[in-house]
C-alpha cells in the first residue's frame, strides 16, 4: 500500500512539472504574438522606431522634386 501511494505522488508531481511546463510556453508564445501584432509588419529604421510608408500628402505625392535631377535623352543602339 505504501509503494501504491509513493508512486501517485510521485505522478502527481510529474503531472505539475508538465502542467508548469506547457503554461510557461504558451506564456512565451502569447507574449510573442502579443509583440508580433503591435508592431505590425511595418519596417524599422536604425533606431528601432517604426518607419512609415503612408505619407501625409497621400499616395500619389511626387517623391523627387522638379528641380532635382535632369532628362537625358538617349538612343537604342542595335548591334
Amino acid at each position: 500500500m505504501f509503494i501504491l501511494k509513493f508512486l501517485f505522488i510521485i505522478f502527481l508531481v510529474g503531472l505539475l512539472i508538465v502542467l508548469f511546463v506547457v503554461f510557461g510556453l504558451l506564456n512565451v508564445v502569447s507574449k510573442a504574438r502579443k509583440q508580433f501584432k503591435e508592431q505590425g509588419d511595418r519596417p524599422k529604421n536604425i533606431n528601432g522606431s517604426s518607419v512609415s510608408s503612408a505619407s501625409p500628402d497621400g499616395p500619389r505625392r511626387k517623391i523627387i522634386p522638379d528641380d532635382e535631377g535632369e532628362y537625358v535623352e538617349y538612343e537604342e543602339v542595335k548591334e
